[in-house]
Protein backbone atom coordinates (compact mmCIF):
# COMPACT_ATOMS: atom_id res chain seq x y z
CA UNK A 1 0.00 0.00 0.00
CA UNK A 2 1.38 3.22 -0.71
CA UNK A 3 0.44 6.64 1.30
CA UNK A 4 0.83 9.91 1.47
CA UNK A 5 1.42 12.27 4.21
CA UNK A 6 0.35 15.78 2.86
CA UNK A 7 1.28 18.48 5.03
CA UNK A 8 3.15 15.78 7.34
CA UNK A 9 4.82 18.34 9.18
CA UNK A 10 7.44 16.77 12.28
CA UNK A 11 4.60 13.71 12.69
CA UNK A 12 4.55 12.24 9.35
CA UNK A 13 2.80 8.84 8.97
CA UNK A 14 5.04 5.69 9.36
CA UNK A 15 5.78 4.19 5.91
CA UNK A 16 4.35 7.16 4.31
CA UNK A 17 5.96 9.67 1.59
CA UNK A 18 5.69 12.57 2.89
CA UNK A 19 5.23 15.98 1.24
CA UNK A 20 5.93 19.39 2.89
CA UNK A 21 7.04 23.05 2.14
CA UNK A 22 9.36 23.15 4.85
CA UNK A 23 12.60 21.89 4.62
CA UNK A 24 13.69 21.42 8.28
CA UNK A 25 11.02 19.09 9.58
CA UNK A 26 11.74 16.07 7.83
CA UNK A 27 9.65 15.52 4.79
CA UNK A 28 10.87 13.40 2.02
CA UNK A 29 9.83 15.77 -0.68
CA UNK A 30 9.83 19.48 -0.36
CA UNK A 31 6.99 21.56 -2.48
CA UNK A 32 4.53 24.01 -2.19
CA UNK A 33 1.36 22.59 -1.73
CA UNK A 34 -0.43 25.53 -3.73
CA UNK A 35 1.39 24.72 -6.73
CA UNK A 36 -0.05 22.20 -9.01
CA UNK A 37 0.42 19.60 -9.78
CA UNK A 38 2.10 17.90 -7.21
CA UNK A 39 5.07 16.10 -8.44
CA UNK A 40 3.50 12.74 -8.36
CA UNK A 41 1.48 10.39 -11.26
CA UNK A 42 -1.51 9.84 -11.51
CA UNK A 43 -3.24 6.99 -9.46
CA UNK A 44 0.01 6.76 -7.46
CA UNK A 45 -1.27 6.56 -3.79
CA UNK A 46 -3.86 3.97 -1.97
CA UNK A 47 -4.26 6.25 0.86
CA UNK A 48 -3.55 9.78 1.08
CA UNK A 49 -3.18 11.37 4.19
CA UNK A 50 -3.99 15.48 4.90
CA UNK A 51 -3.86 15.75 8.95
CA UNK A 52 -4.08 19.56 9.89
CA UNK A 53 -3.07 21.23 6.27
CA UNK A 54 -6.17 21.72 4.09
CA UNK A 55 -7.16 25.07 6.79
CA UNK A 56 -3.95 26.35 5.25
CA UNK A 57 -4.18 26.21 1.78
CA UNK A 58 -5.40 28.40 -0.87
CA UNK A 59 -7.28 26.98 -2.83
CA UNK A 60 -9.26 23.79 -1.54
CA UNK A 61 -11.21 23.12 -4.83
CA UNK A 62 -7.77 22.89 -6.79
CA UNK A 63 -6.21 20.78 -3.74
CA UNK A 64 -9.09 18.13 -3.89
CA UNK A 65 -8.59 17.95 -7.82
CA UNK A 66 -5.32 17.06 -6.96
CA UNK A 67 -6.01 14.64 -4.51
CA UNK A 68 -8.38 13.10 -6.83
CA UNK A 69 -5.67 12.73 -9.47
CA UNK A 70 -3.15 11.10 -7.48
CA UNK A 71 -5.11 8.58 -5.82
CA UNK A 72 -6.33 5.32 -7.22
CA UNK A 73 -9.65 4.70 -7.84
CA UNK A 74 -10.83 3.84 -4.34
CA UNK A 75 -7.78 4.96 -2.89
CA UNK A 76 -8.91 6.49 0.95
CA UNK A 77 -8.52 10.17 1.49
CA UNK A 78 -8.26 11.11 5.11
CA UNK A 79 -8.77 14.74 6.25
CA UNK A 80 -8.57 15.87 9.76
CA UNK A 81 -9.11 19.83 10.35
CA UNK A 82 -10.56 22.29 13.13
CA UNK A 83 -13.89 22.20 13.26
CA UNK A 84 -15.39 26.00 12.32
CA UNK A 85 -16.61 26.46 15.87
CA UNK A 86 -13.45 25.62 17.76
CA UNK A 87 -10.70 28.00 19.39
CA UNK A 88 -8.07 26.16 17.09
CA UNK A 89 -9.06 27.47 13.91
CA UNK A 90 -9.72 30.64 14.95
CA UNK A 91 -6.27 31.10 16.58
CA UNK A 92 -3.46 30.63 14.02
CA UNK A 93 -3.18 33.40 11.90
CA UNK A 94 -2.03 31.24 8.58
CA UNK A 95 -5.76 29.58 8.67
CA UNK A 96 -7.52 30.54 5.96
CA UNK A 97 -10.88 28.26 5.53
CA UNK A 98 -12.80 26.83 8.69
CA UNK A 99 -14.73 23.80 7.61
CA UNK A 100 -18.10 22.35 8.94
CA UNK A 101 -19.26 18.72 8.38
CA UNK A 102 -20.65 18.90 5.14
CA UNK A 103 -17.65 20.85 3.69
CA UNK A 104 -16.99 17.61 1.54
CA UNK A 105 -20.13 16.82 0.59
CA UNK A 106 -19.87 19.43 -2.37
CA UNK A 107 -17.56 17.07 -4.28
CA UNK A 108 -19.28 13.88 -3.64
CA UNK A 109 -22.26 12.39 -6.00
CA UNK A 110 -25.34 12.40 -3.45
CA UNK A 111 -24.64 15.83 -2.08
CA UNK A 112 -27.76 18.04 -1.60
CA UNK A 113 -25.22 20.65 -2.21
CA UNK A 114 -24.83 22.33 -5.87
CA UNK A 115 -21.52 20.82 -6.47
CA UNK A 116 -20.66 22.32 -9.56
CA UNK A 117 -16.97 23.27 -7.64
CA UNK A 118 -15.06 20.50 -9.87
CA UNK A 119 -15.97 17.56 -11.82
CA UNK A 120 -14.03 15.01 -9.01
CA UNK A 121 -15.93 12.79 -6.92
CA UNK A 122 -15.36 11.16 -3.86
CA UNK A 123 -17.80 9.10 -1.70
CA UNK A 124 -18.04 9.23 1.87
CA UNK A 125 -16.67 6.33 4.21
CA UNK A 126 -16.73 8.81 7.49
CA UNK A 127 -17.07 11.91 8.50
CA UNK A 128 -17.62 12.93 12.22
CA UNK A 129 -16.38 15.60 14.97
CA UNK A 130 -14.57 15.34 18.05
CA UNK A 131 -14.83 16.94 20.68
CA UNK A 132 -13.12 17.41 23.88
CA UNK A 133 -12.62 15.05 26.48
CA UNK A 134 -13.54 17.34 29.55
CA UNK A 135 -16.87 16.33 31.58
CA UNK A 136 -18.92 18.93 29.63
CA UNK A 137 -17.88 17.48 26.07
CA UNK A 138 -20.47 14.73 27.44
CA UNK A 139 -23.21 17.65 26.45
CA UNK A 140 -22.43 18.58 22.70
CA UNK A 141 -21.67 14.60 22.22
CA UNK A 142 -25.37 13.94 22.97
CA UNK A 143 -27.19 16.78 21.21
CA UNK A 144 -24.44 15.46 17.96
CA UNK A 145 -25.82 11.92 18.57
CA UNK A 146 -29.36 13.13 18.62
CA UNK A 147 -28.80 15.57 15.13
CA UNK A 148 -25.30 16.29 13.63
CA UNK A 149 -27.37 18.85 11.84
CA UNK A 150 -29.20 20.27 15.04
CA UNK A 151 -25.72 20.63 16.99
CA UNK A 152 -23.93 22.33 13.86
CA UNK A 153 -26.74 24.62 13.17
CA UNK A 154 -27.81 25.38 16.75
CA UNK A 155 -25.64 24.09 19.77
CA UNK A 156 -21.92 24.57 17.84
CA UNK A 157 -20.98 28.16 19.82
CA UNK A 158 -22.33 27.37 22.92
CA UNK A 159 -20.97 23.89 22.81
CA UNK A 160 -17.95 24.35 20.57
CA UNK A 161 -16.38 21.23 18.67
CA UNK A 162 -12.52 20.26 18.43
CA UNK A 163 -12.33 18.66 14.85
CA UNK A 164 -13.66 17.07 11.83
CA UNK A 165 -12.31 14.00 10.34
CA UNK A 166 -13.22 12.48 7.37
CA UNK A 167 -12.55 9.40 5.42
CA UNK A 168 -13.22 10.10 1.41
CA UNK A 169 -12.70 7.34 -1.30
CA UNK A 170 -11.83 8.55 -4.47
CA UNK A 171 -14.16 7.64 -7.17
CA UNK A 172 -13.46 7.60 -11.31
CA UNK A 173 -16.53 7.17 -13.73
CA UNK A 174 -15.77 5.47 -16.70
CA UNK A 175 -15.23 8.62 -18.66
CA UNK A 176 -12.44 9.51 -16.67
CA UNK A 177 -10.76 5.67 -16.98
CA UNK A 178 -7.67 4.64 -14.70
CA UNK A 179 -5.70 8.30 -15.44
CA UNK A 180 -8.25 10.71 -14.18
CA UNK A 181 -7.41 12.79 -17.59
CA UNK A 182 -11.07 14.34 -17.62
CA UNK A 183 -10.81 15.61 -13.28
CA UNK A 184 -9.14 18.12 -13.95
Amino acid sequence: MKILDVGCGRNKTEGAVGIDFVGSIGADLLHDLNTFPYPFADNEFDKIICKNVMEHLDNVVKVMEELHRIGKNGAEVYIQTPHFSSLYSWQDPTHKHHFARDSFDYFTEDTGHSNFYSNVRFKVIEKRIVFGKSIISIIPRLLYRLSARLYEKHFTFIFPANDLRFRLSVVRDSTQGDSGENSR
